[in-house]
């Protein structure tokens, strides 16, 4: 229905119309219990999102999987575009000293914040799949496939892949990528949903959604990480750092900005 809609709604008049609905949203859930940093509203509650698939649950897959206050009512931020937030606000600088990001696949939210800051040069990219470009990404966003990205070596303090590895079928050549356009003492936040029952990321090629779906957990993922995707992540030249929520704060905002509490934040550093 969504698909079909955004084919006859003019794109400025699809844009109006969402952000009337947001508005109301708004108003609807107001209260006090949570906050989203990123459009600076309190709510009561906020919306339940993501997919619901057995083996989300039989796995444990964090990151993934039908959640409770998930999504901001007013800009439709997720819990981890928050955890995100947070993680720059509390243990970086990135938020209020000069340096040069580069936002893969950028979520709208956290997009429109850091295209704000004076302080960054902001760089988007993704590879455009079919229902998100004009809506989920805006349409400023350049293509790019995250393994061969058309950029210098040493180029970005900061590098943010959000659940973007999952779809790529060579995550490891988008990994090199990666790490050779972060300049030396830089990062990269590399989420992806986990598996925190398995021990191996399985990552057998599966040739339909449905298949996908009931072995990884959504229709365009292509393997299911566990606990050696650090490891993953050190094969690929990074110093890995692994945050938990309650780590990088201690006091209310864990439970006020509505994240995760067991999504872990992967911070890869290049020496």
């Amino acid at each position: 229905m969504k698909q079909a809609l955004k084919k006859i709604i003019p794109f400025n008049t699809g844009v109006k119309i969402r952000g009337a609905y947001q508005k109301l949203l708004r108003i609807a859930h107001y209260g006090n219990k949570y906050y989203c940093p990123f459009c600076d509203n309190t709510f009561r509650k906020m919306l339940t999102g993501g997919e619901n698939h057995p083996v989300i649950h039989e796995k444990r897959i964090i990151g993934a999987g039908r959640r409770k206050n998930m999504v901001c009512p007013r800009c439709f931020s997720t819990d981890r575009d928050r955890l995100i937030y947070l993680y720059l606000k509390q243990k970086t600088t990135f938020l209020t000293s000069q340096g040069r990001v580069l936002h893969i696949a950028p979520e709208g939210s956290l997009k429109h914040l850091l295209e704000k800051q004076d302080n960054l040069d902001y760089r988007t990219g993704d590879k455009f799949e079919e229902g998100y470009t004009g809506y989920y990404y805006d349409r400023d966003v350049m293509q790019m496939d995250v393994t061969d990205i058309p950029e210098k070596a040493n180029t970005f303090d900061l590098v943010i892949c959000n659940h973007v590895l999952e779809h790529i079928p060579d995550d490891k050549k988008a990994l090199r990528e990666i790490h050779r356009v972060i300049k030396r003492g830089g990062q990269a936040i590399l989420q992806v949903p986990v598996s925190l029952t398995a021990t191996k990321t399985d990552e057998v090629p599966l040739s339909s959604d449905e298949e996908r779906k009931a072995r990884y957990g959504q229709f365009d993922h292509v393997r299911l990480y566990a606990a050696d995707y650090k490891h993953r992540l050190e094969e690929a030249g990074f110093i890995v750092e692994v945050h938990d929520p309650e780590t990088i704060d201690r006091d209310t905002e864990i439970s006020r900005y509505a994240v995760n509490p067991l999504e872990s934040v992967y911070v890869a550093k290049k020496e």
